[in-house]
């Protein structure tokens, strides 16, 4: 066994699968619809960078950015960690128990409602010095003005989607996602390009798609909202969920605040640069977000019937995770170069960022998967302060970073803030719920992904040669993982199984 690794209480011929599972299949196709949901957002960002690219200087981009950063800060602090509090309450009571699942997300909804309602008041009075602060300029208070009122909106369709994720309503989480990222991209688009109104546009229309999904969120979930308010429950769950304010909070430093460092200690125009390097490095994080929306539910849902069988899926979740995260860091990483070309040209440095972000946001999915064995035990504590540490680390290498290598510093310094986020869950979760994972399996997966970026970067000659030699980088890796061992054959096709699943099939009639 190799050091590190939980010992697991079956023998390996008993160890489960995924395809052991009767849910296997129905998490596989809602995997599915949430990646379809998933990918509807970078598929707009990729049809919608090229032409914010080109309307938008690098320094106006950066506003974006900025103005996207506060948006995602104040979300994160109006939540107040009720939507995780509510899942793991709602997961307190039997499926026959509806009224006591409806009180448990009426509770919830309602105190984060107001929540939001004060933050929003908040924003618009302080819209002046929220701007001089953030931007530099007062000019810019409209932008805030306009954050301020997406904030209740766009706070109130995600507890109603994550409600429908709850209810296993992907079709509907689906819709949900299609009204908000369709309604906000062409209406922006649209201002843009016909009003010329600038930046403005797309925060508008943010709130405008924001309340045009909560109308259809509240319409699919409207039985759910007829629940009684609990100030037990309430209280409960925010046992559960104020520590984890600390551990968002420090997430989304994790995340963003490296764009405000870099607007203070370079230029607006390099904050554009790195927002654009991000662009592509999130897909990554976009398409990981599906799986673990189902993840989630499924994990829980098994683990009320099974804990034991929990802790085997799960161990096999993350080695699988990894390797898909990685083969999908690589690519991206390789031909950030190309698709930077082709997308947004006046950007021209952003591609040197894009490999260590890519492997950031790798990072970040792991660390996600492993705060269920936390989450299960309630000891959500530790993911407060274990947060604050990495987001520590992150700030610290900004400052350090950023003035000799400039927002590609910025980039390795947020690989190294979710490394550490990512070994540091790890530690956790095996102290309060030892799980079996296969640390092993990550680490040298990762290590063989993030060799091979390197050609990512490099001058490789001509088109032609540099094309290939990327694509066989890709091969290599595939052949690499199996080389190694850490993916055997018969993992490759409980994997291929898997995601044949995802595949919808027609029902015989």
């Amino acid at each position: 066994m190799a050091v590190g690794e939980a010992p697991s209480t079956l023998p390996p011929e008993e160890q489960p699968s995924l395809a052991q599972l009767d849910a296997t299949p129905a998490l596989a196709r809602q995997t599915m619809t949430y990646a379809v949901s998933g990918m509807i957002a970078p598929a707009l960002a990729v049809v919608t960078l090229p032409i914010f690219a080109r309307v938008f200087s690098p320094s106006q981009y950066g506003v974006l950015e900025l103005g996207t950063t506060m948006t995602v800060l104040v979300l994160t602090l109006t939540d107040i960690g009720l939507v995780a509090a509510a899942q793991r309450s709602f997961y307190d009571y039997p499926s026959n128990d509806a009224a006591a699942r409806r009180g448990v997300l009426w509770t919830a909804l309602t105190t984060t409602t107001i929540v939001a309602a004060v933050v929003a008041v908040g924003v618009v009075a302080l819209r002046g010095p929220l701007s001089g602060w953030l931007f530099g300029s007062r000019s810019d208070a409209t932008v805030i003005a306009l954050i301020a009122a997406s904030i209740l909106p766009l706070n109130t369709v995600r507890f109603l989607s994550e409600t429908m994720r709850l209810r296993f309503q992907a079709r509907q989480y689906l819709v949900t996602t299609i009204v908000a990222a369709v309604l906000t991209s062409g209406l922006a688009v649209g201002a843009v390009l016909v009003l010329d109104v600038g930046v403005e546009a797309v925060f508008a229309a943010t709130a405008i798609g924001g309340a045009a999904a909560s109308v259809y969120g509240i319409f699919v979930v409207r039985d759910t909202l007829a629940g009684g308010f609990s100030r037990d429950e309430l209280r409960t769950m925010l046992a559960y969920g104020l520590p984890l304010i600390a551990g968002t909070t420090s997430a989304w430093a994790l995340a963003l605040v490296d764009r405000i460092i870099l607007n203070d200690l370079r230029s607006l125009d390099d904050v554009g640069q790195y927002a654009i390097a991000n662009r592509l490095a999130a897909l990554i994080i976009l398409g990981m977000t599906a799986f673990l929306l189902a993840a989630g539910p499924f994990l829980f849902s098994v683990y009320s019937e099974n804990p034991l069988l929990e802790k085997a899926v799960r161990a096999r979740m993350l080695t699988y995770l990894t390797f898909i995260l990685s083969l999908a860091a690589l690519a991206i990483s390789l031909f950030a170069r190309e698709l930077i070309d082709v997308l947004a040209p006046r950007f021209s440095q952003a591609y040197e960022a894009v490999g260590p972000l890519a492997f950031g946001a790798v990072g970040y999915g792991i660390a996600a998967l492993l705060t269920t064995g936390v989450a299960l035990a309630r000891r959500t504590w530790y993911l407060a302060a274990l947060s604050i540490f990495a987001a520590a680390l992150n700030i610290g290498l900004n400052f350090a970073l950023i003035p000799p290598f400039g927002f590609v510093g910025s980039a390795f310094a947020t690989t190294a803030g979710y490394a550490l986020l990512a070994m540091s869950y790890y530690w956790a979760g095996q102290r309060v719920y030892p799980t079996p994972y296969e640390p092993r399996k990550v680490v040298l997966t990762l290590g063989l992904a993030a060799a091979l970026t390197v050609f990512g970067v490099v001058p490789l000659g001509p088109q032609p040669v540099a094309l290939a030699v990327k694509l066989s980088s890709l091969v290599a890796f595939v052949a690499a993982v199996r080389v190694t061992g850490v993916m055997t054959p018969p993992e490759f096709s409980e994997l291929r199984k898997f995601l044949v699943g995802m595949i919808p099939r027609r029902r015989p009639a």
